[in-house]
């Protein structure tokens, strides 16, 4: 009975749907929850440091930077077979533009469904899932913006909702430093029959600082729906294995009482195998219990002739993945030297 309650208060704070939220409150509220390990690790402090497929997920800016196409797919298993499953795709188009897609769910298994008095009447799932494609380009030098737009959709017990959103963000790059802006789900709404509910908007800002050209330290402050800002903030650690792989360590802490989804410490850690990369983060959820997130990231085809000619280091504030991190230090050493390159507007 237990685990039956527990995954019954999983789904109410996580998954709630809209037939049974009041008119105006915040339905598929689950898209508070972190997408991928490395963010998840980094308590939620992703707005400014992504660069890759799972930035569309805190700031679509961040595809804008990601220097080949990837794929990332995360997963998170919860109660009574409940899973957060989360993808993202990142597809260069030239040197300044970017198309990106992603798909955010939240999966049920079968719920034992009671009727008033108390009695089993049978069983009932319930699906979540956001569906979201944009578009993002770099707006002048070091600065980049995105926009994008969302489907809602929500099945529980046979009824339906469905709705539209969007997406928006900003990033501007400095020599060490990153700092970021967006909002995610603008306007989403979900309409049953002649009932509207309202999707929480998420706004997010933070920055990102590179030391040594290996240590990451970055913080977000996150305003989700009605709900109260928190703060985030966390740092990742990268120790070098060969030429090609590489192993990460991470550690974040999130503001909030401790009865709050998502507060308190969290901790993970990643490995690179030349295009493959595989991401664990640790977090505890409150009352609902600790959290375990898997993500496999592949990155693939050719970098940006951007990053080709001017250099991804020093253009774009961040590292080239494909060089030893021990041969990364000595280029950028030798890109401080010279003049920076521009972009072709």
């Amino acid at each position: 009975m237990k685990r039956y309650c527990a995954a019954a208060l999983l789904l109410t704070v996580f998954g709630l749907p809209a037939f049974a939220a009041r008119a105006g409150s915040d339905a598929m509220p689950f898209l508070k929850l972190d997408s991928g390990a490395r963010a998840a690790a980094l308590a939620g402090a992703y707005c400014a440091s992504g660069d890759d497929a799972l930035s569309v997920f805190y700031n679509p800016a961040g595809a804008a930077v990601a220097a080949r196409k990837e794929f990332v797919f995360s997963h998170t298993e919860w109660l009574q077979g409940i899973r957060h499953e989360s993808l993202g795709y990142v597809h260069p188009l030239s040197r300044n533009s970017t198309v990106f897609g992603s798909a955010n769910m939240l999966v049920s298994g079968e719920m034992v469904k009671f009727n008033a008095a108390g009695s089993s009447v049978g069983s009932f799932s319930a699906n979540d899932y956001a569906f979201g494609g944009g578009f993002a380009s770099a707006l002048g030098r070091r600065f980049y913006g995105a926009i994008g737009m969302k489907l809602f959709y929500q099945k529980a017990d046979g009824n339906g909702a469905t709705g539209w959103g969007g997406d928006a963000g900003l990033l501007k790059l400095y020599e060490d430093f990153r700092f970021g802006f967006s909002a995610s789900n603008i306007g989403g709404r979900l309409k049953m029959g002649a009932t509207t509910f309202n999707v929480p908007l998420m706004l997010r800002t933070g920055g990102a600082l590179l030391i040594n050209e290996q240590y990451w330290v970055m913080a977000d402050v996150t305003k989700p729906g009605a709900g109260d800002a928190t703060v985030g903030a966390g740092s990742e650690a990268e120790f070098e294995i060969n030429r090609t792989d590489a192993f990460f360590v991470r550690a974040g802490y999130r503001t909030g009482r401790s009865t709050n989804a998502g507060s308190g410490l969290t901790l993970g850690a990643g490995l690179r195998n030349r295009d493959l990369r595989f991401d664990y983060a640790f977090a505890p959820y409150g009352d609902l219990g600790d959290s375990h997130r898997f993500t496999l990231r592949y990155a693939f085809g050719a970098k940006r002739t951007a990053f080709e000619r001017t250099g991804k280091i020093r253009d774009y504030g961040t590292l080239d993945k494909d060089i030893p991190l021990s041969k990364r230090k000595k280029q950028v050493e030798m890109e401080k030297k010279k003049t920076l390159g521009e972009f072709n507007w």
